[in-house]
């Protein structure tokens, strides 16, 4: 066993039933530090561009970091990498839980999952040995229900189950896969990927442990961490839950509302963090190792939305669910957040899939004789409920629900792409970028997967936050308050923002814990610290930036090879419009194209194509990628 990783790789091949286990490529690994920037380059070399995402050539890897399962606070965390089917591009959905941590327990840093199997199966991963087994009794069995059985089956209470429910079985495009019961590995796509291979569910345990070349050093530097997170500025996070920011950000004009119509709801103060964690909140949940606990259980014991606990809703889930369908009933949202645990959904892109039909309804481009007889005006909580039960079991007006924004946009033709709010197919999440953050605008551009405010950072923690996330020693500008609100100055911030989070990505690391400034975060060179002594490597801080601008340029380049370009870089045309009204009315993102310009520049990429430059892959050593940009 390697130090701070198991040196080990399980490969699936659902096709024939094989299973082998190889050993990691220590070279690479320490290119890349592991997690996602090892199974990037896996995928990149193993998967052709052009690759069906639903076809037995993908391929999918579960990812775990050297930070994984240790006992750093942030050690809680697996990812999944993969192709998108909703998107086209690269994709990673990172989840907590128990799940990472007990995979590398079991003794595998990484599973790759190809083929597809002729029947339904699960795969069992349970110290150092893995098995193939038969699942057509838990096909059609929702989440829950499935880990359940699994339980029983594997007469294991502590295993950790990862299960696609109806919605990935059926196809949904925007279908999660879920673990222990309520963390999802939402976006992208992954339920139906899993779905499409006749992989109902990858259950793990294991009682290995992980290996420390200097365990006294590794306690010293995660003691310092844990000393350093009690000054911890973002204290709503783990006081109050993701939920908390509802308040907040409606106050400040930054609340997506009706499909990003506004950026205010009237009706905040009913779905609130206060109000939930009075009414509604029974415990918070924690993911393995977690000093924060941020998760939430929750319940509605009577009426039409009766609820049983289960783990949430966040911030995002209530805002798609709620503000931006203008529903403010929050029994409603629990029960719609409840509903998409249990068949496998991705809250985000199904509150935005809905937003859009409601949208289109206003306008008269769908009429109740496309919507099964539904009303979608505005705040209609019962359709938003009823909608998330016909998405994941595709019913009529489900089915077509079910493709995600991009495409029902391309089927209706005139005048329903302003209502699709996406970015390469991937829908925006519940962030407002003209009032937020400009440098989220950027990160929403151009991120790899399409519309997203998470992978590789909260791109807000510069200019919103003012936060440094110790990058001041690699250039990031600093004071973001001397940075005009549009200037060039952004686009080149965003690229030490992205960065920052692209360390904790392939630490295995939650992200929560990088934002703030030394003394109160972990920042990369506190990582560094702990990496050198769970390694025995000589690790600095310029390592793992050099490693997470590598795997940031790779990510570009698979997505290169698929066909994207600058022309994908690009917002929906709301986002030029100002928001109508409320705390941030007049904001609008106007000059798009000049932070790209800068951002390009600053990654050292061709700013008529957006795409790496020859001589900077050579000198991230990834010059194999070259012939494909």
């Amino acid at each position: 066993m390697s130090y701070g990783y198991t040196g080990k790789l399980l490969r699936v091949d659902l096709s024939n039933g094989k299973i082998a286990i190889e050993k990691l490529d220590q070279k690479e690994l320490r290119k890349y530090i592991g997690c996602v920037g090892y199974a990037l380059q896996l995928l990149y070399k193993e998967m052709p561009g052009g690759t069906d995402p639903l076809s037995p050539e993908a391929k999918v890897v579960l990812a775990t970091g050297p930070i994984t399962g240790t006992l750093s606070p942030s050690g809680g965390s697996y990812e999944v990498c993969y192709k998108s089917p909703l998107s086209g591009t690269w994709n990673q959905a990172r989840s907590g839980g128990g799940f990472g941590p007990k995979l590398k327990y079991a003794g595998f840093d990484y599973v790759v999952i190809e083929g597809k199997s002729a029947e339904p199966v699960y795969l069992n991963i349970t110290d150092g040995k893995a098995e193939i087994k038969p699942a057509k009794h838990l096909w059609g069995l929702n989440v829950e229900e499935t880990t359940e059985a699994l339980i029983k089956e594997l007469d294991d209470p502590e295993v950790s189950v990862a299960t696609i429910g109806q919605a990935g079985e059926n196809g949904v495009l925007y279908a999660a896969l879920i673990n222990d019961r309520g963390r999802a590995a939402g976006r992208g796509g992954i339920g139906a990927v899993l779905g499409g291979k006749n992989l109902k569910a990858v259950a793990v345990n294991g009682h290995g442990g992980i290996k420390v070349v200097r365990p006294k050093e590794f306690m010293d530097a995660v003691s310092k961490a844990e000393e350093w997170l009690k000054n911890y500025l973002l204290g709503s996070i783990p006081a109050a839950g993701t939920i908390g920011l509802v308040s907040l950000h409606d106050s400040l004009g930054i609340l997506p509302t009706r499909n990003f119509q506004a950026a205010h709801f009237d009706k905040a103060e009913e779905i609130s963090g206060e109000k939930f964690n009075r009414e509604y909140n029974i415990k918070k949940r924690a993911c393995y190792g977690c000093t924060f606990a941020c998760g939430r259980y929750s319940a509605v014991k009577n009426g039409s939305f009766q609820t049983p606990p289960m783990e949430g809703p966040e911030y995002e889930t209530v805002d798609m669910l709620g503000a931006n369908l203008g529903v403010h009933n929050l029994e409603a949202i629990i029960r719609g957040n409840f509903l998409c645990n249990v068949y496998g959904l991705d809250t985000v892109s199904t509150g935005m899939s809905i937003a859009f039909a409601m949208e289109c309804y206003e306008k008269g481009l769908l009429t109740e004789k496309d919507t099964d007889g539904l009303i979608l005006h505005w705040g209609n909580a019962e359709a938003m409920v009823q909608l998330v039960e016909k998405i994941a079991n595709k019913e009529g007006f489900g089915a077509f629900l079910a493709q995600g924004v991009k495409r029902m946009a391309e089927k209706l033709g005139a005048g329903a792409e302003e209502a699709a709010m996406h970015v390469k197919g991937l829908e925006l999440p519940a962030h407002e970028p003209r009032s937020e953050s400009k440098v989220l605008a950027v990160q929403y551009a151009t991120s790899p997967r399409g519309a997203c405010h998470m992978h590789p950072n909260w791109p807000a923690t510069w200019d919103f936050g003012q936060l440094d996330c110790g990058m001041k020693e690699f250039g990031v500008p600093w004071p973001p308050t001397e940075v005009p609100d549009e200037s060039a100055v952004k686009g080149t911030a965003y690229r030490y923002v992205a960065l920052q989070g692209e360390i904790s990505e392939n630490l295995g690391a939650c992200i929560f814990y990088s934002w703030g400034f030394e003394g109160n975060c972990i920042t990369p060179q506190l990582y560094a610290e702990m990496l050198s002594a769970l390694t025995g490597w000589n690790v600095t801080a310029e390592e793992l930036f050099t490693a997470a601008d590598r795997s940031w340029n790779l990510k570009r380049c698979f997505n290169s090879r698929e066909g994207f370009t600058r022309a994908d870089d690009k917002l929906p045309k709301r986002f030029s419009e100002a928001i109508p009204d409320g705390p941030s009315a007049g904001s609008k993102v106007a000059n798009l194209d000049v932070m790209l310009d800068a951002y390009y520049e600053a990654m050292q990429w061709d700013r008529e194509t957006g795409l790496p430059k020859p001589e900077k892959l050579k000198e991230l050593e990834i010059d194999f990628a070259v012939n494909d940009n």
